[in-house]
């Protein structure tokens, strides 16, 4: 089963849960307040290419060889 994220519209706490695809965006009490006022969101991911070189898609380098380009932060 898929591990999906969930943030609560009353108290903006992002909390994880493991659920059946089926059930991805049925609604789902917050960890921390029990507001059924909950929505899924988009994971942020991170991959790597085989030299090792972060490729994670937030990040300004994503364009340049290595990260070593004078935009990176």
């Amino acid at each position: 089963m898929p591990i999906y994220e969930y943030q609560c519209a009353d108290c903006n706490f992002i909390f994880e849960k493991i659920r059946p695809i089926l059930s991805a965006d049925h609604q789902i009490e917050c960890q921390s307040c029990r507001s059924a006022n909950t929505t899924r969101i988009l994971s942020k991911f991170f991959t790597c290419n085989s030299e090792g070189v972060n490729n994670n898609s937030n990040s300004s380098c994503v364009s340049c060889s290595g990260g070593n380009c004078s935009t990176c932060h």
